[in-house]
């Protein structure tokens, strides 16, 4: 297969830090559920005016007002659009996922807040915020819509999966290539967009072309991502074997090498060189790594 063209951002305005853009907070969602000592939030922000057109896969960055303890400025915080190219609902609105992030201070002992996340998750309808960007090139959808997707999500890294199933789904609606979804959470509490607070993934399960394989950690016997993945070995093999697909990672660092653990089990199991298929498929642009 020769490389995949993969979409490229035509035109809009990018906003540095320097010069951000102010826009508007329209809503802010729980994603989880009340039990879930995890609070994830679905923040919508209205960018009408600034020009930005972003592509799904892109992130925006957050500024935090003030400064941090050491009298300096905060630094940007990106994260992941969550909406697609067409906007929440409407073109001028962009969605993120945001999980509060609590930490203990290793010497202290002390429970801390994660600056960003918790400035983020605290923003309420009518509020503020600078944002720069849209940022990123390369964890961007294939420009052909006959090509099968292989995406493979842990918690927030969800964001930029459902951006894609929303456009090829939703907006594109003209999608032929088959799509996997594999996402890992806690517990159904935290699948996010796939449960009982959010649903917007879910609705497209009855699509021909369409499959998700959740895996809950610690609900009854612990099932991780990848071994959802080894599971359906004989699916994903298929797909590769069809050599027209596009493969995204996109989680916390160090997900994508138990992830890529299974892809090896599959090229040894083929007799073939897992080493070499890798080169092939970041070279062709099909392997789309995004960790934070």
């Amino acid at each position: 297969m020769e490389s995949v063209q993969i979409e490229e951002p035509v035109g809009g305005t990018v906003y540095k830090s320097s010069s951000p853009w102010k826009a508007t907070v329209t809503a802010n969602t729980r994603l989880t559920g009340k039990e879930s000592p995890d609070d994830i939030r679905h923040i919508l922000i209205n960018v009408e005016g600034s020009g930005m057109m972003p592509l799904e896969g892109q992130s925006v960055g957050i500024i935090i007002p003030g400064v941090d303890e050491s009298g300096k400025k905060h630094r940007v915080r990106l994260y992941s659009i969550a909406s697609p190219r067409e906007g929440e609902n409407s073109g001028h609105v962009i969605a993120l996922t945001i999980k509060r992030v609590l930490f203990k201070d290793e010497i202290t002992g002390e429970m801390k807040k994660g600056a960003a996340s918790n400035y983020a998750c605290d923003l309420k309808p009518g509020d503020e915020v600078l944002i720069t960007g849209p940022v990123g090139r390369t964890f961007l959808l294939p420009q052909d819509p006959s090509t099968d997707i292989i995406m493979i999500a842990l918690g927030t890294g969800i964001a930029p999966f459902r951006a894609f199933v929303h456009h090829m789904y939703r907006e594109n609606k003209s999608w032929q290539g088959q799509v996997l979804l594999f996402f890992g959470a806690k517990t159904g509490m935290e699948m996010l967009y796939m449960n009982d607070e959010n649903n917007d993934i879910g609705q497209y399960y009855t699509k021909e072309t369409f499959q998700a394989f959740q895996a809950f950690s610690r609900v009854g016997e612990r099932r991780l991502v990848q071994h959802k993945m080894r599971d359906n070995l004989a699916l994903i093999w298929e797909i590769m074997k069809r050599d027209r697909f596009s493969i995204y990672i996109c989680g916390i660092k160090g997900v994508e090498e138990s992830i890529e653990e299974v892809f090896q089990g599959i090229a040894v199991g083929q007799g073939i060189s897992w080493k070499e298929l890798l080169a092939k498929y970041k070279e062709e642009k099909r392997w789309h790594v995004e960790v934070y």
